[in-house]
């Protein structure tokens, strides 16, 4: 029976363990965090409970996070780095989720395919200085079936007949969603309303959120807080009800929590992994084996742990004669706003952002990208119609300096951030550099004693010079929806050059097929060790303006799908 050690239990871990279980390995999945699903491994994905469902103060808890003390990681900006600055942010700036089931606890579940071009970018639209831009070593093509089997398994919503055409000609698909939309809220038709008032085509947001009964679980009753919460009723398709969980119950699968892995082990040779060390939560060290490791961690904590296994055979990381471990670190850049109302636009009576745009996804070659030295602009997706909760509106409101007291009592009374704002979302690609990286921090210590991750990053030219270009026609979009009495935006990269606290990673151990500019092969093993697997989203060699949830599953499936096959 062969084996596995699954590190990480996020969607890509999950889906990963759950591949492996159907053709009988035997597999043990090492989480850092802890479970907070009761019923998880006992019962049916249905039955499952959260501890914090929709709590709205949980984010203050740790809940399903790395804790910002105890578990630390530390950035910079390039400038900084130059100058020689070690760290200028600290606590849990970039953290993804620390629980079993990982991010996908409290993800809002969105499912967009990425495009055809997002696989060839550099041989359709060519190099940009100062950026690593390549190809992927697969094609869409090579992921569809992997996109279309996800689908169906996890359970996403959405109507290929309401996509526009150009959409589809970027995303063929083999079949439709396995089912139909959640009606669209009053805040999105709104917003929806403007950009086809400025020559928009919206559509319904593919989301891993039931809109009918599908695999034992309810329909989503529109509470609207799906974005950072857990979901009360288990309407929300994700790594732990749809694969884990069920991966465990065959028997084949063993969870170990709090395990927080520390290095991996190789032979004299250093091509061949041996076993993997982990301290538990008494912080007592464990050494496992088995013949293949699999790497799940995300994008920074996947190069921590590789950053961490340097050996006399690895001396600067193993898997990194390349040079590029912790390179090409990614960052979604973010463009926040949305249209003034006069009035509640009831933002949170329906599903979190039940519209998609995306006009602006490009490439778009135009005499403002060339001014400013790039040769086009890659943009990305539009969520339509979010809002804010309203502790996060009392927060919010404390972030602009309003005093305690009748002055805050008035902001909520007016609730012109919560009630007032249709709110969008405008997700753009980041190019990949190869000063954007994750290392480890000279001297920040977590609570095991190991060193923390630094990043250091800063925007390239390209994402200024693109928030900037696409803003005002954002802008144009929300005040064009019919009783708008204004528009704000917030344009991300214009504001800060430090890493960006967003839960969209990518890059860090980029796949390619020349060992000589890439960590991985096309089926995520490290160049230089043959048994060791990377399968989550440090994968990806760019990172296009999409939600990434759905291309690490599918591509993780792949991977694993290839693994069972023994072709890897």
């Amino acid at each position: 029976m062969p084996s596995a050690i699954i590190i990480g239990s996020g969607p890509a871990g999950s889906i990963t363990a759950h591949e492996l279980a159907q053709h009988g390995w035997d597999v043990t999945v090492l989480e850092r965090g802890r479970n907070l699903r009761p019923g998880f491994g006992e019962k049916p994905s249905g039955e499952l409970e959260t501890l914090y469902s929709s709590d709205e103060v949980k984010s203050s808890r740790q809940f399903g996070f790395p804790h910002p003390v105890l578990e630390p990681q530390t950035g910079r900006n390039q400038s900084e780095a130059e100058a020689g600055v070690e760290r200028s942010l600290g606590g849990a700036h970039q953290s993804l989720g620390s629980a079993v089931g990982g991010t996908s606890l409290h993800y809002n579940a969105k499912f967009p395919r990425f495009w055809k071009q997002d696989f060839t970018m550099l041989s359709d639209s060519g190099p940009i200085d100062g950026s690593q831009v390549a190809d992927w070593p697969i094609t869409y093509e090579e992921l569809e079936p992997f996109y279309d089997e996800v689908e169906h398994r996890i359970g996403v919503q959405g109507d290929t007949e309401q996509m526009p055409q150009f959409v589809l000609d970027q995303t063929p698909r083999s079949r439709n969603y396995p089912m139909p939309p959640n009606p669209t809220g009053y805040a999105a038709r709104l917003m929806a309303a403007g950009a086809q008032n400025v020559g928009y085509n919206p559509f319904p947001y593919p989301s891993a959120v039931n809109s009918q009964e599908f695999d034992g679980r309810p329909a989503c009753n529109s509470c609207g807080l799906c974005s950072s919460f857990g979901c009360p009723i288990n309407a929300r398709g994700d790594a732990l009800t749809s694969y884990l969980n069920p991966a465990v119950l065959t028997g084949q699968v063993r969870v170990i929590e709090r395990a927080h892995v520390f290095r991996i082990h190789t032979n004299s040779a250093g091509d061949t992994a041996t076993d993997v060390e982990y301290y538990d939560e008494d912080h007592v060290a464990h050494r496992l084996s088995a013949d293949k490791i699999i790497i799940a961690g995300s994008p920074i904590q996947t190069a921590r742990l590789l950053l961490l296994s340097a050996n006399s055979q690895h001396p600067n990381g193993l898997g990194n004669g390349s040079d590029q471990l912790g390179r090409n670190m990614m960052f979604h850049y973010f463009i926040i706003g949305g249209a003034e109302f006069g009035y509640d636009v009831q933002t949170l009576r329906a599903q979190s952002t039940t519209v998609e745009v995306d006009d602006l996804v490009g490439p778009f070659t135009d005499p403002a990208a060339t001014a400013r030295g790039v040769p086009y602009f890659k943009g990305g997706l539009i969520q339509v119609g979010s809002g804010l909760p309203l502790v996060s509106e009392a927060f919010f409101y404390a972030g602009l300096g309003i005093q305690p007291g009748s002055q805050h009592k008035a902001a909520m009374r007016t609730s012109l951030g919560r009630q007032r704002i249709g709110g969008i979302q405008f997700v753009g690609e980041d190019l990949p550099q190869a000063a954007n990286r994750v290392d480890l921090d000279p001297s920040v210590r977590d609570w095991h004693g190991l060193p923390v991750a630094r990043i250091t990053y800063s925007p390239h030219v390209h994402e200024k010079a693109a928030a900037d270009y696409f803003t005002p026609r954002l802008e144009a979009m929300c005040l064009a929806a019919p009783g708008a009495t204004g528009a704000v935006m917030i344009p991300q990269p214009t504001i800060s050059d430090h890493p960006r606290n967003t839960a969209h990673h990518a890059g860090s151990v980029r796949m390619g097929n020349d060992p000589a500019t890439s960590v991985c092969d096309k089926q995520g093993r490290l160049h230089e060790c043959q048994n060791v697997h990377v399968v989550d989203g440090s994968l990806f060699p760019t990172f296009p303006g999409f939600n990434p949830t759905l291309t690490i599953l599918a591509n993780a499936l792949r991977i694993a799908r290839g693994l069972t096959q023994g072709g890897v």
